[in-house]
């Protein structure tokens, strides 16, 4: 299974680095000011340096904020009693990827979802 390399969620940084299956290496990027986002990032030279985006979700994105926030709801969290943490939402469904290519499918399905309701 894949492991938790960095992890930081304090009033200035809300990310995680997780190391693959496979040895590659992505972030988890929430952020709030200036702009809401979540991105997933791929990692290189050990996890220090992201070489390209292959995940991005925003309020434009979604159309609006309050769309932003009850769309990444609807993709991640298993039940309406879920009260877990994104990141760590976001990380319990990318443990089980094995490489880059897995993580994208998750998201890929869990944008999918959302044309479903």
């Amino acid at each position: 299974m894949s492991k938790v390399v960095t992890y930081k969620n304090d009033e200035r940084h809300c990310y995680r680095h997780i190391k693959l299956d496979n040895g590659e290496r992505i972030m988890i990027s929430i952020s709030t000011v200036p702009k809401p986002k979540t991105k997933v990032y791929q990692l290189v030279l050990g996890g220090l340096i992201p070489v390209r985006t292959i995940w991005e979700y925003n309020p434009t994105m979604a159309g609006g904020y309050y769309a932003y926030v009850k769309k990444m709801m609807e993709m991640f969290l298993e039940s309406e009693e879920d009260i877990r943490n994104a990141l760590d939402v976001i990380r319990d469904r990318f443990l089980p990827c094995s490489s880059i290519d897995e993580v994208r499918l998750v998201l890929l399905e869990a944008e999918e979802s959302l044309s479903d309701l």
